[in-house]
C-alpha cells in the first residue's frame, strides 16, 4: 500500500533490490528511520511470495513442512503489527522510534527468513545448468510436459532443502537468535522425511510421492527376473541411494538406512509378518538366544567427524532417538533376513546339495546316468529329447542305492544343453568381460550382463577353430553341451542367483569332460587290448608307432586324473570349506553374497577357466581328437 509519501520503484529485478521512493520534504530523522523499517515491508512480501509458490503440491512434503513452520512465523508477525496498530490507534503518543524500539527483534527474525527464501530461490538458477547437461533430468522434464505437470529439480526439494536448513543453521549458530530459529525451521521441516524413512526402516516400504527419499525404488525391477539375471540386478539396483538426496546430517548412515529397508523389503516379499517398531527389539533379543553368535557389523555413529553427538543440526532433527531407532530396525531386519535364508530357507543344506551335483564329490549318480544316457549323448545335441534325459536323471536320483536318493532337494535338479562348447562359452565371457586384459591377481568373473556382437563371437570362433588340430568335429553331441541346471525360488534367488548358477554349470562342464575325456581313454586302453595291438607287426616302424600311441595314450590319462584331482582336491574342497566356515560368522546378508560371489569366483580362476590363453591351448580337444584319430 502506497501514498504520497512512501512508493516502491518499478522492474526490480529480484526482492533483494526492492527500493522505495521517500518524499524529499519528509524531515531527515523521520526519513532515516522510515529507511530502517521499510525492510519489514520487503521481507514480508518476499516470504509471503515464497509461501505461496513453495507450497504448491510438486514442490514436496518438506517444502510444505518449511512453509507451515514458516507461516506460523508469519501469523505471529501480523498479531504483533496488530497490536502496534491498536497502540497507535489508541495513543496519541506512540511514536516512529516506539514502532523502531520494538521492531528491532522482529525485523532481525524477518531478515532471517528472507535470507532463507532467497537462498532457496536460488537453487534453480545454479542448477538449472547442471540440469541441462543430465539426461535424465532432461527426459524426466519432457515427461512433466507430456504430462503437463510443472518439473522441480531434486536440488529444490527433500534432501537439499534440509541440507540448507542445516548448514546455515551450523554457519550462523554463533548467534542464538539465528541458531533458535532455523533449528525450529529444521525439526518441522524434517518430519515428512523423517516419517518416509521410518515407513522404510520399519517396513521396508517407501511412501515418497514427491520422489524426495534418499533411497530410489526401480519398480520395473522384479524379483522375477532373478530367473533369468545374469548381473545381479534385483539385489543391487532395485533399490539404490542417490546421494544428492541425503541430508547432510544422515550422510554417515545411509549405507545402514539402504540395508535396514532392503532387508525388510525381501522379508515382506516373502510373506513373513514383520514386528511392530515397538516389539523390533524383544524379537531381536529372543532370536538371540536361539541363534549363533555372530558378531555384528559396525558402522559410523553420530560421533563421526561430520555429524558430531553436540551437532546443532543434529540436535534439531533429535538424532540421538533416531540412531537408537535404526540400529534397532537394521539389527532387526538382517537378523531376520539371515534367519529366513540360513535357516528356513537351508542355505548352507542348499548349497551343500549344489556341491554334490556340480563338483561330483557324490558322483556316482552322474556314472549311472551317464551309462544309462550313452546312446543319447553320442547323438547330436539338437536332436537329443531333452524330456528323455530328464526322465533318465529322475530314475537314477530315485534308485535307493543312490546316495542322492536321500537328497531333500533332488527333485530341483534339471538337466539342460548349453548353445556352445564349454571352451566357446569361457572365451565368449571373457571377450565380454575384458578379463584378459586383468593381471591374474586381480582375475574377477565378469559381472556384466551384456552379451557381445556376432563380429566379437566369430572372432572368438575363429580363434578357437585355428587353434584346434586337424580333426575338429564340426557336430556338437550331447557330451560337448550336457549340463546341469537348478531350480532356485526367493529368497534363495538372491544368492543361488542364474549368475551364480552360471558359474556353478561351467565348473560342472569342466568337470564333465575331464570325466568324459578318462572315460575315453580307458576304453580305448581296453580296444588296445586286443590281438590286432597285441600282434607284433613285420615292419618295425609300426610297432614303434604302437609303443608311441601307448606311451601317449597313458600319459593323457595320468594327466587328466591329475588334473581332476587337482581341480577336486586342491581347488573345489579347500574353497569350500573356507566358504562353510565363512558363512558360520556372517553378520549380515552382503556378507553372505559377497562370501558366495568370491567361493565361485576363486574356484573359476584356480580352475585356470578365466584365462584366455590357458584356455586356447584347448586340452580337451587336444585329447578328444588324438583319441578319435586312434579309434
Amino acid at each position: 500500500m502506497e501514498d504520497d509519501s512512501i512508493r516502491t520503484e518499478e522492474h526490480s529485478p529480484s526482492w533483494d533490490d526492492v527500493r522505495y521512493v521517500i518524499d524529499e520534504s519528509l524531515d531527515p530523522s523521520l526519513r532515516h528511520l522510515v529507511e530502517k523499517l521499510l525492510p519489514l515491508a520487503t521481507y514480508y512480501m518476499s516470504i509471503e511470495a515464497f509461501v505461496e509458490q513453495y507450497s504448491r503440491y510438486e514442490y514436496g512434503s518438506i517444502n510444505h513442512a518449511l512453509c507451515a513452520a514458516i507461516s506460523s512465523l508469519m501469523k505471529e508477525y501480523e498479531t504483533f503489527i496488530a497490536q502496534l496498530e491498536h497502540q497507535f490507534r489508541t495513543d496519541n503518543g506512540f511514536t516512529l522510534q516506539q514502532f523502531w524500539f520494538y521492531a528491532q527483534e522482529t525485523l532481525q527474525q524477518m531478515k532471517i527468513v528472507h535470507d532463507l527464501a532467497m537462498a532457496i530461490r536460488q537453487l534453480r538458477m545454479r542448477h538449472d545448468s547442471v540440469d541441462d547437461l543430465d539426461i535424465e533430468a532432461v527426459l524426466e522434464g519432457l515427461q512433466a510436459d507430456e504430462d503437463e505437470q510443472v518439473r522441480i529439480s531434486d536440488h529444490e526439494k527433500g534432501g537439499a532443502i534440509l541440507n540448507i536448513l542445516a548448514e546455515r543453521l551450523v554457519s550462523l549458530s554463533g548467534d542464538p537468535h539465528c541458531k533458535k530459529l532455523y533449528a525450529y525451521l529444521l525439526s518441522r521441516a524434517s518430519v515428512p522425511y523423517f516419517d518416509i524413512l521410518n515407513s522404510w526402516i520399519y517396513r521396508g516400504e517407501i511412501i515418497d510421492p514427491y520422489s524426495e527419499f534418499m533411497v530410489l525404488e526401480k519398480h520395473n525391477v522384479k524379483k522375477e527376473n532373478l530367473k533369468e539375471d545374469f548381473n545381479d540386478a534385483y539385489w543391487e539396483m532395485r533399490y539404490t541411494v542417490r546421494d544428492k538426496l541425503v541430508p547432510s546430517f544422515l550422510v554417515p548412515f545411509k549405507t545402514k538406512i539402504l540395508l535396514a529397508g532392503k532387508y525388510l523389503n525381501v522379508v515382506r516379499e516373502c510373506g513373513v509378518m514383520i514386528a511392530k517398531p515397538e516389539d523390533m527389539e524383544a524379537a531381536i533379543l529372543d532370536g538371540g538366544n536361539h541363534s549363533d553368535h555372530r558378531q555384528e557389523q559396525t558402522f559410523m555413529g553420530p560421533s563421526d567427524a561430520r555429524v558430531g553427538v553436540g551437532s546443532e543440526a543434529w540436535s534439531a532433527v533429535n538424532g540421538g532417538r533416531f540412531v537408537k531407532s535404526l540400529e534397532v530396525a537394521y539389527k532387526y531386519a538382517n537378523h531376520t533376513l539371515l534367519n529366513l535364508l540360513l535357516r528356513e530357507q537351508e542355505l548352507i543344506p542348499r548349497l551343500r546339495s549344489l556341491k554334490h551335483y556340480f563338483f561330483l564329490d557324490q558322483s556316482d549318480f552322474l556314472t549311472s546316468f551317464l551309462d544309462l544316457a550313452k546312446e543319447e549323448l553320442k547323438q547330436p545335441a539338437r536332436e537329443i529329447p531333452l524330456a528323455r534325459l530328464q526322465s533318465l536323471m529322475d530314475l537314477v536320483l530315485r534308485n535307493s542305492s543312490s546316495v542322492a536318493a536321500y537328497d531333500p532337494f533332488k527333485e530341483d535338479l534339471k538337466v539342460s544343453m548349453s548353445q556352445l562348447k564349454l571352451v566357446d562359452e569361457l572365451l565368449r565371457i571373457i571377450n565380454v568381460a575384458g578379463l584378459d586384459n586383468l593381471p591374474a591377481d586381480n582375475t574377477r568373473w565378469g559381472s556384466s550382463g551384456e552379451t557381445p556382437d556376432d563380429a566379437s563371437v566369430q572372432s572368438t570362433m575363429l580363434e578357437r577353430s585355428q587353434s584346434l588340430s586337424g580333426h575338429s568335429r564340426d557336430v556338437l553331441t550331447g557330451y560337448d553341451l550336457l549340463t546341469l541346471d537348478y531350480t532356485v525360488t526367493f529368497p534363495l534367488s538372491l544368492v543361488i542367483s542364474r549368475k551364480a548358477l552360471t558359474k556353478y554349470q561351467l565348473l560342472f562342464r569342466h568337470l564333465l569332460y575331464l570325466k568324459h575325456v578318462e572315460d575315453l581313454l580307458c576304453k580305448t586302453w581296453v580296444k588296445q587290448k586286443n590281438a590286432l595291438w597285441k600282434a607284433r607287426s613285420v615292419v618295425p616302424e609300426v610297432d614303434k608307432w604302437k609303443l608311441r600311441i601307448f606311451s601317449l595314450r597313458h600319459h593323457m590319462l595320468i594327466f587328466c586324473q591329475q588334473f581332476a584331482y587337482y581341480v577336486t582336491n586342491e581347488v573345489l574342497e579347500p574353497n569350500w570349506r573356507r566358504l562353510q566356515s565363512n558363512l558360520t560368522k556372517v553378520s549380515t546378508v552382503d556378507q553372505v553374497l559377497q562370501f558366495h560371489s568370491d567361493f565361485l569366483d576363486t574356484c573359476l580362476k584356480d580352475c585356470m577357466l578365466t584365462n584366455a590363453k590357458l584356455l586356447r591351448v584347448i586340452f580337451y580337444d587336444v585329447c578328444y581328437n588324438i583319441i578319435y584319430a586312434v579309434q
